[in-house]
């Protein structure tokens, strides 16, 4: 189902969420040809942008609207003119102005990030927050780009202040909330809390802005679940969609077709973009592709380093998938890869 942020049409409103060392513009790619609506980048720090130039921090920058759609570029900081100076930069840099969407991280959990001030602890500070969300949609609104927030339900059981939070948000204009289910202290880790995402989107229905609700989305029966309780307008899929693109089409599939393909992998012989139940060798030829897609926006060495982490995900719960985990890790080269997964 399309749904609209600002001026911008997003064609599915099932969406891959931002993961720093995972949503690669490869990745991202990837996961739009199998139906994620959008697909923000990593989180960017404004203030490196600020100070370092544009240049910097191309790597995590980079955006290619011809395979990725709707493109959207995630900021973190905890200053209003960092975002200030890093979105006219990036609205006046060729090769970023197609930029479709600025959005703000207000929602990552990693100390690092936290103890700067930015990410989830801006929900400890929600005067310095809805003054950044002011700036950067003031900003952005100069070059048509709206502006959109993710964040958690709290930063910590004490503070569940979501629901004020995310109303503050919307009234400097944010075009677009999405929520993770846990609260920063949480991580990843504990009960994602569906009651409160469920009153955080009542708390900005005023505002006719989309929702999109986050977290433990795994598959059709927790998007279905998810989507019930909540009445958002759509979610965001994170961890369960690394190594597993395929996700997104069988979400977005009608019950009627997803019902048909259920209950094996699809044949070896089907073309690997049509696929919505891989077997092991599409998964194999998935990586594979990921990794080739990532080797041509970086040295190839480093493309193999990257995606480590994904390719385990893509061998997970195969057999002698422990093994092949660990020949995956230990390797440097593309053809190495390739005579590992002998595909």
């Amino acid at each position: 189902m399309e749904f609209q942020i600002g001026n911008v049409r997003v064609p599915n409103n099932i969406c891959l969420a931002p993961m720093a060392g995972a949503t690669t513009v490869a990745m991202r790619g990837i996961c739009h040809s199998f139906g994620s609506g959008i697909q923000p980048t990593e989180l960017v720090s404004a203030r490196s942008i600020l100070y370092n130039g544009v240049d910097y921090s191309f790597k995590y920058l980079v955006i290619d609207p011809e395979h990725e759609g709707v493109c959207v570029i995630q900021l973190f900081g905890g200053e209003e003119e960092d975002f200030d100076f890093a979105v006219k930069a990036i609205c006046e840099d060729e090769r970023l102005a197609c930029v479709d969407i600025i959005d703000i991280n207000m929602g990552c959990p990693v100390p690092k990030v936290v103890k700067t001030g930015s990410g989830s602890a801006m929900m400890l500070n929600p005067e310095k927050a809805a003054s950044i969300a002011r700036t950067t949609v003031k900003a952005a609104s100069a070059y048509g780009k709206p502006v959109t927030v993710k964040t958690r339900i709290g930063f910590d059981d004490s503070s569940l202040n979501g629901p004020e939070f995310v109303r503050r948000l919307a009234d400097e204009g944010i075009a677009s909330i999405a929520v993770h289910g846990r609260t920063a202290k949480q991580m990843y880790y504990g009960d994602v809390n569906i009651p409160l995402i469920a009153q955080m989107r009542e708390a900005v229905r005023e505002y006719k802005i989309p929702f999109l609700a986050n977290g433990d989305i795994k598959n059709r029966e927790d998007f279905k679940h998810m989507m019930s309780e909540t009445d958002a307008d759509g979610v965001m899929i994170g961890r369960a969609a690394v190594g597993n693109p395929w996700i997104f089409r069988q979400l977005s599939a009608s019950d009627e077709e997803y019902n048909l393909r259920c209950g094996k992998p699809d044949s070896d012989t089907t073309d690997i973009m049509d696929v919505m139940f891989p077997s092991e060798y599409h998964r194999k030829l998935m990586l594979l592709h990921e990794l080739e897609l990532t080797a041509e926006y970086k040295p190839e060495k480093f493309a193999v380093s990257e995606m480590r982490s994904s390719m385990v995900q893509y061998v997970k719960g195969m057999v002698g998938g422990a093994k092949l985990k660990v020949e995956l890790c230990s390797q440097t080269t593309i053809n190495d890869i390739k005579n590992v997964l002998g595909v």
